[in-house]
C-alpha cells in the first residue's frame, strides 16, 4: 500500500515531463498536416476576400459608402494572408534534412508547425467573420433624410456627430428666421401651431385648408424648411397630389425622399406601392419617425394605392401625414385629418408690405399711396392675387393703375373669385401676340401641375406653335422665353427647376373657361361619364381633350371630334383597349399621346392620321411598331418606357422625323440603316436603352453602326450609349453637336447627377484609345459635365487630356485610376475654370490637386469637393490655392489615411471660408483636435454674417460665416 503514493507522484512527474516532450514532438511529426489544413483555410479567407472586395468595388462604383469595420477586415485579411503564404514557404525548409539528407530537421518543422496552428485560427476566424457580412455599404442620407444617420453595429461608438449651435430649434429663433427670409408673422404662428399639432402624439394627420390663392402650398414649404432644422422627424417626404393625381409620379416623389431607387424600376403601381409599403413598416419597426407631405388635395387620395400604410378606413398607420386642400371636408371626412387649420390672407400689413417689396419705391410716392390702398383692398390679403397686381403695376403709368382698379371694381359685388379672374383676365389681355397664348392654353391641355418642358415642346412642335422656327433648338428657346414672359404676368410660377415650372388651379380654371368661348379645351377628371354628358356640339367644336390619369376601364366609344388637335391620354390601365376606329372622326389630330396601354398597331388605327406630326407611346406595351413607318408627316416620335424589342427597317420611311426617343430599356434590333434613313433627324435619344451596335466592318450587319449618325446632318442633340468602344468609328462626327449625353464603356451608368447639357462619361480598360480619338477630341473641350473612370495608363495629370484644357467644364468625376497623380499639371496655362464640382474617389497615386501651384481662374469658380479613398494625398488644398478658390460651399474628405490637413492656414493661422456650409469628414486618422466656437460679430459685421471659427487641423483657425454649417461623421475624435 506504501508504495502506491509513490508510483502515484512518480506517474503524474512523468506526465508533465512526457506531455511537452509529445506535443513538441507532434509539431515535428505532424507538420505536412499543419499545412495542408493551413492551406486549406488560406484558400476559404481568400475566396471571402475576393468575395467581399468585389461587394466593395461595386458599392464605390454606385457612390456608396463602406463601412469602416469591412475596411479594417480587408486590411487584416490581406495581412493574414501574406503572413500565411510567407509561412507555408517555411515548409520547404522545413523538409530540408540533416545528416546528409538521411533525418528530416526537426528544428524547422517544429517552427514551422507552432506558427501554423496559430495562424489557423486567426484566419478560421477571420474567414467565419467575412461570411458573416450582409451590408457591406450605405448610402448618404435620402434626400428626406433629416437626421444624419449613424453607422451600424459596433461602428457607431466610433462616430462623433457636432452642429454648430447656431442651428434654430427654438420658436423664437424659428420666427426670427422666417421674418429674415420674408415670411410673415400670421404664416410663422400658423407654422408653430402645425409642428405643435405634428408633435402631439394624440395627432397622426394634420391639415390645412383655405381658398385658392390663399398660399397653402407656400406655407407647406415653410413648414417643411422649419421641420428639418428641428430635426423633429428623421425622414420627410412630400409629393404634390393636384386635381388629377398621377399615382406613379407621387409614389417616386415619396420613393426619392426615402432613398427608394427600385420603385422606378417596377413597371405596376400596385409593386410600387408594395415596395414603398414594406419601406415605410421597416422605418416604422426602426423606432424612425417619418413625415409624409401631401400637398392641394382635391379628394380623398387611397393611401392603401400609394403605398401608405393605412386601417380599412383609410387613416394613416405608422407615419404622420401633413396635408392641405381648398375643402376642409376632403381633410376630415376622406383624410381621417386630427387636426385641421384655417389659412386666411394676410394681415394689413404684412399684405402691403409684401405688394410694396415686389413693386419698389413707386409705392412711397404721394400719387400712388392712394391707388397702393385700393389695391390692397381688392387683393384682400390674398398673396396670389397681390403678386398678380404687384407684377401688373411694377412698370405701369399710374393711368394703368387707375384704369385696372376700375376694370375690377365694377366685379367688385361678385365676390373675391371674380376679382380673381378679372385679374388674371387683365393679365391675360396684356399678353402679346396668340403664341403666348396657345402656349398658356397647351399648359391647361397638359393637365397636370407641373408639365414638364421636354414634352411641351413636343407638343408646341406638333402643333406648329413655332412654325416660323425652324430647328427643334431654337423652338426649345423660344419656348423659355415664353415660358420667362408667362411667370412675370404671375400667369405661370417658378418651380425652382429650370427643366419644369408649375401652374395655379386658378391659371388652370380661368383659362379653361376662357377657351370654352370658341374651342374648348376639355381636361376630363371624372372618369369617362363626364365625356358621354357632353353635347354633341361641344364634341365637335372641341380642339383638345386629355385624359390625365383617370381611372376608367375603358374609353368613351365614337368620340366625333372633327376638329380636334391634341388628344392626350395618361393612364396606368395596361388592359385599356383601343378600338381600331377609335380616331377616324379625328382626322385633324397634330398630337397623340397614349401613355401606359397595351397597343396593338394594326394598319387601320392611324389609317385617317394624315395631319399627325407628333406621336408619343410611352410606357406602352408594343408588339410591332412598323406600321407606323405610314405616318410619313410624323416630326416628333417618343418610345420611352416602352416595351418594345426591335425598330424594323419601315420606321427608315419615316423621312421627316425630327425628334426619336428611344429611351427603352429592351430594344435590342435596330434593322441596319434605318437610323440612316432619318436624315433630318435632329436630336436623338437613346440612353439606358439600345447598345448592341455594329462595327463598321462586320458583314453582313445584323444591327445598326455609329457610322449612320453621319447621314443626318442637322444631328445636334445626342443621348447615346456604346458599351463596347472598339465599335466607334474614327471619323464619327461629333463635332456638330451642341447638347449630348454620351458613355462609353462595358459597365456604365448614367450619373446621379447629370447637371450639364453636354455630358460625356468614360469607362476606360487600360488599353483603351477611345480618348485618342479625333471624334471624343473634338467634343472634349465642350463638354461641361465629365465621368472618367479607370483611366490607367494615361498621362499623370487630367488637365493633359484635353489640349483646350477644359474651358467649359462645370462637373469632373474622376474614379478608380492608378495613373492620375495629379489633377492639374504644371506648368500648364489656366484650366477648369469654370469647374463647379470635383469629385474624386479611389484614385490610389493621387498626390496633389496640382503639380506646383493652382494658376489664376482655375478653380475660381469651384463649390463642391469630394475625395473619397484617396490614400497619397496630405493636403486637400495648398496656401497658394486658397485665394482661387472663394466660392467653396462644400467639402466632403473621406477614407483618406494620409490626409494631415485639408487647408493650409496662413501665416496669421487663419482662413476665410465665407461661402462654405458643409464640411463632412470620415477615417482621417491623421487630423485630430476639433473644436468649434461662435463669434460675436464685431461692429463691421452684419447679423446676418456672424461667423464662426473652428480650430482644428493643428490648431489653425477657420472662419466660417454660414449659419447652417453641418460637422458629421468624425472617427477620429473619439
Amino acid at each position: 500500500m506504501s508504495i502506491d503514493p509513490a508510483i502515484t507522484i512518480a506517474w503524474d512527474v512523468l506526465k508533465c515531463v512526457v506531455a511537452p516532450i509529445k506535443r513538441q514532438f507532434g509539431y515535428v511529426m505532424s507538420s505536412k498536416s499543419y499545412a495542408r489544413d493551413l492551406q486549406k483555410q488560406v484558400g476559404k479567407l481568400a475566396y471571402e476576400a475576393e468575395r467581399v472586395h468585389n461587394a466593395v468595388e461595386v458599392a464605390r462604383s454606385n457612390l456608396r459608402n463602406v463601412y469602416s469595420q469591412v475596411m479594417e477586415w480587408q486590411a487584416c485579411a490581406e495581412k493574414s494572408l501574406k503572413d500565411a503564404q510567407d509561412l507555408l514557404g517555411v515548409i520547404e525548409k522545413a523538409s530540408k534534412t540533416c545528416c546528409y539528407g538521411t533525418i528530416p530537421d526537426p528544428s524547422s518543422r517544429y517552427q514551422f508547425s507552432r506558427k501554423a496552428k496559430e495562424k489557423i485560427e486567426i484566419i478560421r476566424q477571420l474567414a467565419r467573420e467575412g461570411s458573416e457580412f450582409k451590408d457591406i455599404s450605405f448610402s448618404d442620407p435620402a434626400p428626406g433624410n433629416v437626421v444624419a444617420p449613424t453607422l451600424a453595429g459596433g461602428a457607431s461608438k466610433d462616430v462623433v456627430q457636432l452642429t454648430t449651435a447656431m442651428a434654430s430649434t427654438s420658436s423664437a429663433s424659428m420666427l426670427i428666421k422666417l421674418k429674415d427670409d420674408g415670411v410673415f408673422e400670421s404664416r410663422a404662428s400658423m407654422i408653430r401651431n402645425i409642428m405643435d399639432a405634428l408633435a402631439d402624439n394624440c395627432h397622426s394627420v394634420v391639415g390645412v385648408h383655405g381658398m385658392g390663392g390663399v398660399g397653402k402650398s407656400t406655407l407647406l414649404v415653410d413648414a417643411e424648411r422649419c421641420i428639418r432644422e428641428e430635426k423633429s422627424f428623421d425622414l420627410v417626404a412630400k409629393a404634390d397630389v393636384s386635381e388629377n393625381p398621377d399615382i406613379k409620379r407621387i409614389q417616386e416623389e415619396i420613393a426619392h425622399a426615402l432613398g427608394l431607387s427600385d420603385v422606378k424600376n417596377e413597371e405596376y403601381v400596385s409593386l410600387r406601392a408594395n415596395l414603398l409599403h414594406r419601406r415605410l413598416e421597416d422605418e416604422e419597426r426602426k423606432k424612425k419617425k417619418v413625415l409624409i407631405i401631401l400637398d392641394n388635395l382635391w379628394e380623398g387620395l387611397d393611401l392603401k394605392s400609394v403605398g401608405i400604410p393605412c386601417r380599412h378606413d383609410n387613416r394613416v398607420l405608422g407615419c404622420k401625414l401633413l396635408l392641405t386642400s381648398r375643402d376642409r371636408d376632403v381633410l376630415r371626412r376622406e383624410m381621417a385629418c386630427d387636426r385641421d387649420f384655417l389659412l386666411g390672407g394676410l394681415k394689413e400689413e404684412e399684405a402691403r408690405r409684401l405688394f410694396e417689396r415686389m413693386v419698389g419705391d413707386k409705392v412711397h410716392d404721394d400719387v400712388f399711396k392712394p391707388l397702393v390702398d385700393e389695391a390692397l383692398h381688392k387683393c384682400a390679403g390674398l398673396p396670389f392675387l397681390i403678386l398678380a397686381m404687384a407684377k401688373r403695376f411694377k412698370d405701369a403709368d399710374i393711368f394703368e393703375w387707375s384704369d385696372t382698379l376700375k376694370q375690377i371694381e365694377m366685379c367688385k359685388n361678385e365676390g373675391i373669385g371674380e376679382v380673381i379672374n378679372k385679374m388674371l383676365q387683365l393679365s391675360y389681355d396684356h399678353l402679346k401676340g396668340e403664341e403666348v397664348k396657345s402656349l398658356l392654353q397647351l399648359c391647361v391641355v397638359y393637365g397636370i401641375s407641373k408639365p414638364s418642358l421636354n414634352n411641351l415642346v413636343r407638343y408646341a412642335i406638333g402643333l406648329g406653335l413655332f412654325g416660323e422656327y425652324n430647328r427643334l433648338e431654337d423652338a426649345r428657346n423660344r419656348l423659355r422665353s415664353l415660358i420667362r414672359t408667362l411667370q412675370a404676368s404671375s400667369l405661370l410660377l417658378d418651380n425652382g427647376d429650370a427643366n419644369s415650372f408649375k401652374i395655379h388651379d386658378l391659371v388652370r380654371q380661368f383659362v379653361s373657361s376662357v377657351a370654352s368661348r370658341d374651342h374648348p379645351l376639355l381636361v376630363l377628371k371624372d372618369k369617362h361619364k363626364s365625356v358621354t354628358k357632353l353635347s354633341n356640339d361641344t364634341l365637335k367644336s372641341c380642339k383638345a381633350i386629355c385624359f390625365p390619369y383617370v381611372d376608367m376601364k375603358e374609353l368613351p366609344q365614337e368620340l366625333d371630334c372633327p376638329e380636334l388637335h391634341i388628344f392626350l391620354l395618361f393612364t396606368n390601365n395596361k388592359s385599356l383597349n383601343v378600338p381600331n376606329s377609335y380616331f377616324d372622326s379625328m382626322r385633324k389630330v397634330m398630337v397623340l399621346n397614349l401613355t401606359g396601354i397595351r397597343l396593338t398597331l394594326s394598319p387601320s388605327l392611324f389609317q385617317f392620321l394624315e395631319n399627325l406630326h407628333t406621336l408619343c407611346l410611352d410606357g406602352c406595351l408594343l408588339e410591332d411598331v412598323a406600321i407606323l413607318g405610314k405616318l410619313k408627316g410624323l416630326e416628333i416620335l417618343s418610345f420611352v418606357n416602352s416595351k418594345i424589342q426591335r425598330l424594323p427597317k419601315e420606321m427608315g420611311q419615316l423621312a421627316k422625323l425630327r425628334l426619336l426617343d428611344l429611351n427603352c430599356s429592351l430594344l435590342e434590333i435596330i434593322e441596319p440603316d434605318v437610323l440612316g434613313s432619318l436624315i433630318k433627324l435632329e436630336e436623338l435619344y437613346m440612353e439606358n436603352s439600345f447598345h448592341q451596335w455594329n462595327a463598321m466592318e462586320q458583314t453582313p450587319p445584323t444591327n445598326a453602326s455609329l457610322i449612320e449618325l453621319n447621314n443626318m446632318t442637322n444631328l445636334y442633340t445626342l443621348h447615346v450609349s456604346i458599351p463596347d468602344p472598339s465599335v466607334l468609328p474614327e471619323d464619327l462626327n461629333l463635332e456638330k453637336l451642341t447638347r449630348y449625353r454620351i458613355q462609353i464603356g462595358n459597365a456604365w451608368r448614367w450619373p446621379s447627377e447629370n447637371k450639364g447639357s453636354r455630358t460625356l462619361e468614360l469607362k476606360l480598360n487600360p488599353v483603351s484609345e477611345v480618348l485618342r480619338k479625333g471624334c471624343i477630341q473634338s467634343i472634349l473641350g465642350k463638354t461641361n459635365n465629365l465621368f472618367l473612370d479607370g483611366l490607367n495608363g494615361i498621362e499623370q495629370s487630367i488637365c493633359r487630356l484635353s489640349p483646350k484644357c477644359f474651358p467649359k467644364l462645370k462637373h469632373l468625376h474622376v474614379q478608380n485610376s492608378s495613373s492620375v497623380h495629379y489633377i492639374l499639371g504644371w506648368p500648364c496655362i489656366p484650366t477648369f475654370k469654370t469647374l463647379e464640382s470635383l469629385h474624386l474617389q479611389n484614385l490610389i497615386n493621387l498626390e496633389k490637386l496640382c503639380h506646383n501651384y493652382i494658376s489664376s481662374k482655375s478653380f475660381s469658380t469651384l463649390k463642391v469637393v469630394r475625395v473619397i479613398n484617396c490614400d497619397k494625398m496630405e493636403v486637400l488644398f495648398p496656401l497658394s490655392s486658397m485665394s482661387e478658390l472663394p466660392q467653396l460651399e462644400e467639402i466632403s474628405v473621406f477614407e483618406c489615411y494620409l490626409m494631415r490637413e485639408i487647408v493650409e492656414a496662413d501665416k496669421c493661422g487663419k482662413i476665410e471660408l465665407r461661402n462654405l456650409h458643409e464640411l463632412k469628414l470620415r477615417d482621417l486618422p491623421n487630423i485630430k483636435n476639433f473644436s468649434i466656437a461662435k463669434i460675436a460679430p464685431s461692429s463691421s459685421t452684419s447679423d446676418d454674417q456672424v461667423d464662426t471659427r473652428v480650430a482644428f487641423f493643428n490648431g489653425q483657425q477657420v472662419i466660417l460665416y454660414r449659419q447652417n454649417i453641418v460637422f458629421i461623421n468624425f472617427s477620429f475624435l473619439c
